[in-house]
């Protein structure tokens, strides 16, 4: 199934003029729901029906745009305390109020550069509040050319290094239950079958 699925997606594709909105849709139907209830289908407010968030705290990276905006407002409206990080405080503070997060607290956080980095787990830890859930959503992706962050692929700098160095430096502000949640995408299906290249993680020997 999962073989036949990807070959439609990819078939759909080549129909430039076909959206992302009518792939998914399509695939949704095709595929139905899981064991959980839920598929490609189900929003973010579907999965959050009737779940009760008023005591909960999430740290949510990347809260400015996308799915980690959409994440933020979906938890939002089950009554979570939101700690929205993103490039700036500004933009930031400019997410959470979009979604009327009242309880938001908006942190400063380049995941490319690990001072900054730091900075955002002493801020977060200062806080003194227990996380029930930190949500590694941010990252960038598909740079046209290679582009280089203390001696690394930007890319690869940001998305991993940047979000375990948060991570690993808050995982004691998680609460008893409290969970990590890494975000990815289908493009790991690209992935080199050897695994991660080592000896080129400056994109010296050649970047794809």
């Amino acid at each position: 199934m999962g073989k036949r699925l990807d070959a439609l997606s990819q078939s759909l594709r080549f129909f430039g003029n076909i959206s992302k909105e009518v792939e998914m849709s399509l695939l949704g139907l095709i595929k139905g729901k899981g064991p959980n209830g839920f598929g490609f289908l189900s929003t973010a407010d579907d999965v959050l029906q009737g779940v009760e968030l008023s005591d909960k705290v999430f740290l949510v990276t990347g809260v400015n745009s996308g799915l980690g905006l959409e994440t933020a407002r979906a938890l939002t409206a089950r009554g979570a305390t939101i700690i929205g990080l993103a490039r700036t405080e500004e933009k930031a503070q400019t997410a959470l109020a979009s979604i009327s997060a009242d309880k938001g607290i908006p942190v400063a956080c380049e995941l490319s550069e690990p001072t900054s980095v730091r900075a955002a787990v002493e801020a977060v830890k200062a806080l003194n509040i227990g996380i029930d859930g930190l949500v590694a959503n941010a990252g960038i992706m598909a740079l046209p050319k290679l582009k280089k962050q203390h001696g690394y692929e930007l890319q690869f700098f940001t998305n991993h290094v940047g979000h375990f160095l948060l991570i690993t430096g808050l995982l004691d502000t998680l609460t008893e239950e409290g969970r990590v949640v890494m975000l990815s995408s289908v493009a790991h299906k690209q992935a080199y079958r050897a695994g991660i290249q080592f000896d080129n993680l400056d994109g010296a020997k050649g970047y794809t």
